[in-house]
């Protein structure tokens, strides 16, 4: 099985600024990826590239076995948007629409034919519907359907994304920052409910990660970012305090070691 993410000599510059400079960087399909570091670490640009939202001004990008780059077929850019799975800052739901309605929006990629075409009327299989309620029902979302989105509370419309993001089926997840503004519980059960998309088989999650708590919930391998370069790239057992102490640098305000029963150190930072 080839890599879900293979990047060589990759480069995105900006007038005469490289937010982005990785040699080589290699995700296995399967693996739950967390990213960490400052602010301008260059954490958002990597997601943004991989997920095709920015191109690399140089070097080779692979996702999913699909190259990207001028040369890319529009074709293959088509099919690694059904793939993949983005959960970005703003989550992009559609306000004056349903909860019910903002989650089936995720299965348009998988209609063919009359289907297809009845959608855009919002007129959607009986089955699909179903598929979604139950989607919203398993985060407990289940009487809120027809709530419009912007009437949900923040936490709600996180779900929301989420439900939209398991009728997709993609078979790579990105997720930056996912529980940004959000209360501690609501901020534990969207990452318990981020795992659960991603648990089936051959799916990959990539996450920027803010609340450096959250890396035992979210990844078994964390990369350590800054100045739009990969510090380090270690398995989650072996992220050290000092090590995200040098990382952060100034930032860090604290380092706490981690408790026996946790797999990593926790940092709590200001400013980052």
């Amino acid at each position: 099985m080839s890599a879900a993410v293979c990047l060589k000599d990759v480069q995105v510059v900006v007038g005469n600024r490289v937010l982005l400079d990785v040699p080589r960087l290699v995700i296995e399909p399967g693996e739950r990826v967390a990213i960490v570091g400052p602010n301008g670490a260059g954490k958002s640009t990597l997601l943004k590239l991989i997920g095709a939202l920015v191109e690399a001004h140089q070097g080779r990008v692979k996702v999913l076995g699909r190259s990207l780059g001028p040369g890319d077929r529009a074709a293959d850019r088509r099919a690694l948007r059904r793939d993949t799975g983005l959960l970005m800052q703003g989550l992009h739901l559609v306000p004056r629409l349903s909860a019910r309605e903002n989650v089936l929006i995720g299965a348009l990629a998988r209609l063919r034919g009359a289907k297809a075409v009845r959608s855009w009327c919002r007129w959607y299989p009986q089955e699909l519907i179903a598929e979604a309620d139950a989607a919203l029902a398993a985060l407990d979302l289940g009487d809120r359907g027809d709530i419009r989105a912007d009437r949900l509370s923040g936490g709600e419309r996180q779900k929301v994304a989420l439900a939209r993001l398991q009728l997709q089926r993609p078979r790579l997840l990105l997720a930056d920052e996912p529980t940004s503004a959000l209360d501690p519980a609501a901020t534990r059960e969207v990452c318990l409910a981020l795992c659960a998309v991603a648990a089936a088989p051959g799916r990959t999650l990539l996450t920027v990660v803010h609340d450096l708590e959250l890396l035992p919930l979210l990844a078994t391998r964390v990369i350590g970012m800054a100045e739009g370069r990969v510090r380090w790239d270690r398995p989650l057992g072996d992220v050290t305090p000092s090590l995200l102490q040098a990382l952060y640098g100034r930032h860090a305000a604290d380092v706490t070691p981690a408790a026996p029963s946790e797999p990593v150190a926790m940092v709590r930072l200001a400013n980052a």
